[in-house]
């Protein structure tokens, strides 16, 4: 999808330029990136990502979808706006068959043409031929120098202003952007988003030119350097997210709890101006501490964006202490003459982030040092002092405390003899137990044989074992009849049985 990335960055290229906005003020970086991830192939899907609500949406909402379809092979839709770099219908609605031949309108086909040609980007070099500025676009011709090619080039105002170049007539320079027909006139032209200079010696002439109209105003005087403060925490970070500047820069970062805004830029030559514009017009609204403008260095053609008179005033009126850590070997870019701090190299801006907090945690642990010190110094002082008070109030204390001792040795003597009497005791009480239960247990155990011998006694003259064997016992009203002089004939009386009891009356009596 990296097509898609490069024809939507184009786009908002055109409308910024057109609208005379700030990139992000179209579509963010971010955005950008989350289209050509997700694909939204309707407006709940696009106005879903981070950036893209309905006002968005109203202004720019179909062109983008058109982009994503074409990019997706399917169907577009949505007819091409006048003058509007986006890709077109590919319906041809004036398109009709006669005689086996597909006729099409002269609209429809150059819309075809330009359809294609939209998917062609191109950086191209040739020499100024002609120049001309007309209403907020400037238009010139550029010739190649082996056979006098020459190609008619259409540019925005606003982002030839950005170049920062002046246009002469055999003047080498490269531009960069994609062509189209021009359907009212039938023109064919390059419409260019960007244009620098061929050669070393273009930029150093122009490198030259603007730092002697800079120095004159006194942007590179020492007098406008602000200072960082001591222990900053809030950083704005621009440069590329794919170049390794960033990670060694993160590397050698110290962990002293940063809170960084990082802006994604492109850093390499004249297409980088409106990415850095654009990201610290957006830092310019935060609250940072310090900007930092970080890159690899490199020639001065890969650097021009860093002497872009647009860039180099923008860092120069920057709210916040700025530092650039660009390099160069023989020319200092300019962006770094008016920055607060010129580093080297972006290993270098860590030196001077990190050296406030260094400084600090230096110092802070020789004062904890020389507390620990002086507070065992003081340890030692007073354990010496307590030693000398103990051993006077030991001295003290012996007259009043020798008494007691002697004291606790004659306790000590008494209670060793009362603990020999007691264990002489304990013994005595010890045996005098054991014969009291023995003898308890002899006496227990007699008393047990006579109640047994009682019990076998009883039960051999139990009257119920006499009746079981045939007895009776006759009773009246209760008392035994022993005589027979104890009843007269008539009267009644029980006779007691082992089973039961009979109730008889006297018919007679005989006396043996």
């Amino acid at each position: 999808m990296a097509n898609l990335r490069g024809v939507l960055l184009a786009w908002r290229d055109n409308e910024s330029a057109k609208k005379g906005v700030e990139l992000f003020r179209v579509l963010p970086n971010s955005a950008i990136d989350e289209i050509v991830r997700a694909m939204p192939k309707n407006k709940e899907e696009l106005t879903a990502i981070k950036g893209i609500k309905e006002a968005k949406y109203q202004s720019y909402g179909l062109a983008i979808l058109n982009m994503v379809k074409e990019h997706s092979g399917g169907a577009i839709t949505v007819a091409r706006e006048p003058d509007a770099m986006m890709p077109i219908s590919t319906e041809l609605p004036k398109q009709k068959k006669e005689e086996g031949r597909t006729l099409f309108s002269v609209s429809t086909y150059l819309d075809i043409i330009n359809r294609e040609l939209w998917r062609l980007r191109a950086t191209i070099k040739g020499e100024v031929t002609s120049f001309k500025v007309q209403g907020n676009a400037v238009y010139f011709s550029i010739r190649d120098t082996e056979d006098a090619s020459t190609l008619s080039v259409f540019m925005w105002m606003n982002d030839f202003n950005l170049a920062g170049i002046e246009l002469t007539e055999g003047l080498e320079v490269i531009v960069e952007g994609r062509s189209e027909i021009y359907k009212p006139t039938g023109r064919f032209n390059f419409r260019a988003d960007t244009i620098e200079l061929v050669g070393e010696g273009a930029f150093k002439k122009a490198y030259d030119v603007l730092k002697k109209k800079m120095d004159e105003e006194g942007l590179f005087d020492e007098s406008r350097k602000r200072i960082l403060k001591e222990h900053p925490i809030k950083i704005g970070l621009v440069t590329s997210r794919t170049g390794a500047v960033i990670h060694d820069f993160l590397n050698n970062l110290g962990r002293f709890g940063y809170h960084i805004t990082f802006v994604d830029s492109r850093v390499e030559g004249g297409a980088a101006v409106k990415d850095i514009l654009s990201a610290l017009t957006y830092l310019e609204t935060k609250d940072i501490d310090v900007l930092l403008v970080i890159r690899g260095g490199g020639s001065l053609e890969s650097l021009q964006a860093f002497n872009n008179e647009h860039v180099v005033r923008k860092i120069a009126t920057f709210p916040a202490v700025t530092i650039c850590a660009i390099g160069h070997d023989k020319d200092v870019p300019l962006a770094q003459l008016v920055a607060d701090y010129a580093p080297s190299t972006p290993t270098a801006t860590t030196i001077i982030l990190n050296s406030s907090w260094e400084s600090t945690i230096h110092e802070l642990q020789t004062i904890a040092r020389d507390i620990a010190s002086r507070y065992g110094e003081s340890l030692w002082t007073t354990g010496d002092i307590l030693t000398q008070k103990t051993n006077i109030l030991e001295s003290h204390l012996e007259h009043v405390i020798r008494p007691f001792r002697q004291m606790i040795i004659n306790f000590n003597e008494l209670m060793m003899l009362v603990a020999r009497n007691l264990s002489s005791r304990k013994d005595t009480l010890e045996y005098s137990a054991k014969q009291i239960v023995n003898q308890y247990e002899r006496q227990l155990r007699g008393m047990r044989d006579a109640v047994n011998i009682g019990n076998k006694s009883l039960i051999q003259n139990n009257p119920m074992r006499q009746l079981r064997l045939g007895y009776s016992i006759l009773t009246q009203k209760g008392k035994v009849l022993r005589t027979v002089d104890d009843v007269a004939v008539g009267d009644s009386f029980e006779a007691r049985l082992a089973d039961g009891t009979l109730v008889s009356n006297i018919v007679e009596k005989h006396k043996k």
